[in-house]
This record gives C-alpha cells, sequence and structure tokens, in this order.
C-alpha cells in the first residue's frame, strides 16, 4: 500500500508513518511537510526501523515481501495519484489555550488557511481516500471536501481516539478486558462528543450505568487529552493514540475487513437530518473511503446531544 502524509515532519504524522512501517512494512510512506529538512529526518529514521530485517534478530518481524520505504517528498499533485490513500496531519503550532479542554478550536483559523492550500494541490489529482487529523477535525474534514470538489466518500475524520479512550475507562469501572468493551461515540470530535450508551455492552452484554456515571465517563473522554498534554507538555500531543488508531482505518481501507461499522467524521447530505456538515457518524468502510453511512436509532437524550453538536460546529463554520 502507498500512503502519503500530508503533514508527515510533524509530531503526529511522523508517529503514523512510524506506526504504519510497523504494523504493515510492506507499506511504502511518503512525508511531506513545509518544513522539509525535518520530513526529510523523520523519513530516514523511520526507514531505518524497517532496515532490521538485515539481521536475524529482526527479520522474523517481516514478511516474506520484505520493507517497503519512507521517503520525504515535495507537494504534488503526481503524489495523490500515486497514493492509495491520503493522511492530512498538518497543523499550526499549538497557540495559547490550545492545551485546555475546548483547546482543538484555537486551532481553526489557521489550519482553515493550511486545509485550503493543502486541497490546491490535491485538487488537481483524481479523487482519493483522505483521513483527516488536524484539528478541529469536523471542520478541516468539511472545509477539504468542500474546495478540493471530491466525492464525499472520500472523506473520512479521525475520531476513534475517543473510542479508546471511552473503552479504557469502561473497562476500568466494569473490571473487563478492554477488548471486551464496545462503546460508539457520535457527533463532534471534541467537547460534543456523543457517547452512545444504548449500545454500549461488555462481553456482549449490554451495560447500564447511572446518569451520574454517564456524566463522569463523557467528562473523562474531554478532559483526557488535555491531561496528558499537562503531564507531557504541551508541545506534544496525543500522538501514539492517534497514530494507531489512524492505521487502523487505513488497513482497513486496504483489506476492508471491520467487525462493525467504525464512528469517523464524514461530509453529511441528509443523514440523521443533517447537511453541509461532516460529523461522526457509524460508516462502513471500502478501498474508495465510506462505502456507507450506517443510520441508527438514537435514544432520546442521544438524539439531542446530536443535535447540540450540530449546531456547535455549524455555529462555528
Amino acid at each position: 500500500m502507498d500512503v502519503l502524509v500530508v503533514g508527515g515532519g510533524g509530531t503526529v504524522g511522523s508517529t503514523v508513518a512510524y506506526t504504519l512501517s510497523v504494523q504493515d512494512p510492506e507499506t511504502t510512506v511518503t512525508l511531506v511537510d513545509s518544513d522539509a529538512d525535518t520530513a526529510e529526518g523523520h523519513a530516514i529514521d523511520v526507514r531505518h526501523s524497517t532496515r532490521h530485517v538485515a539481521h536475524g534478530l529482526g527479520r522474523p518481524d517481516f514478511g516474506p515481501e520484505g520493507p517497503g520505504t519512507v521517503r520525504a517528498a515535495a507537494a504534488s499533485p503526481s503524489l495523490v495519484e500515486a497514493a492509495d490513500c491520503v493522511v492530512v496531519t498538518a497543523s499550526a503550532p499549538r497557540g495559547e489555550g490550545g492545551d485546555a479542554r475546548g483547546g482543538r478550536l484555537t486551532f481553526l483559523e489557521r489550519n482553515l488557511e493550511i486545509a485550503d492550500e493543502i486541497a490546491g494541490w490535491l485538487g488537481e489529482a483524481a479523487p482519493t481516500p483522505v483521513v483527516v487529523v488536524s484539528n478541529p477535525v469536523d471542520r478541516i474534514t468539511h472545509r477539504l471536501y468542500r474546495r478540493t470538489g471530491w466525492p464525499r466518500r472520500h472523506f473520512l475524520g479521525y475520531s476513534l481516539s475517543e473510542t479508546a479512550r471511552i473503552a479504557d475507562e469502561i473497562a476500568r469501572r466494569t473490571d473487563a478486558p478492554p477488548r471486551e468493551v464496545y462503546c460508539p461515540i457520535v457527533g463532534e470530535h471534541g467537547e460534543h462528543v456523543v457517547p452512545l450508551f444504548s449500545r454500549a455492552t461488555v462481553g456482549g452484554d449490554s451495560v447500564d450505568f447511572s446518569e451520574a456515571e454517564r456524566e463522569a465517563i463523557v467528562e473523562y473522554v474531554r478532559d483526557v487529552p488535555y491531561d496528558v498534554l499537562k503531564l507531557r507538555g504541551a508541545r506534544d500531543s496525543s500522538r501514539w493514540v492517534t497514530a494507531r488508531g489512524v492505521a487502523a482505518i487505513v488497513r482497513r481501507l486496504e483489506d476492508g475487513r471491520a467487525e462493525a461499522p467504525a464512528c469517523l467524521s464524514t461530509p453529511l447530505d441528509g443523514e440523521y437530518g443533517f447537511e453541509d456538515v461532516s460529523l461522526s457518524v457509524p460508516v462502513e468502510l471500502d478501498a474508495e473511503g465510506v462505502g456507507e453511512i450506517v443510520e441508527w436509532d438514537l435514544a432520546d437524550e442521544e438524539r439531542a446531544a446530536f443535535e447540540a453538536a450540530y449546531s456547535a460546529v455549524k455555529t462555528v463554520e
């Protein structure tokens, strides 16, 4: 598989490149970044990590075809034409207030400008699946969709970190293995996350939380990325959970295997009663991106929260 990472010189982009190379060594990754030297440095280092195939200790970790490669390159529509998937992680530096609750919105103005720049050369190529990681994800996903003119099914805004975080918290509260926890999240990638507790299961059985417990779980999901920043420093990010989630999406685009729909942000055109906005909804994936948007029945309180998420995203847009 050939993956183009736009913003590959940054913390998240380079971690995505490394994760893809570890999980699927045959992948070829191309890093594009406005800071060409940093992208080249990451490309060399990640590429070297795949060269452990050259010795007996490392060789068992690689398939019979051997590793692909990792390189840096200048932005070009030809790179998009060669790619099976584009991952957009490009972002302005974290500014004042970006490390506090709601901080994703502090990136909005500059990241919209960056999205317009990227869309300018993306749109010159044939449509290709795009996984958007740049914050605020829902707005940037929709901006790229609008500016490229590509069909909406090619756009997937990354929001799986919330699903992983809520699984960790529910597993802790129920003393269950995380693999047995399921609680999908729709809505905004931000303050207006909407966990679907009506669909939550542990070990395949429905699980019932009190209203206070549900509120505490949601607050955990909202708080924890900023707790991580406080612990690691505002110049870092939740790059490990993000990179692993992005790699999972990329691999599912390639092989089409998934046990259930994944909740990702994508442009809506009447689904759930919303249009001209990107929000996280359950989607089935195929090689082109979104194969189908799945419309679930929601509990009354979930529907109300979903509508609040829609209003919040549209107000900012």
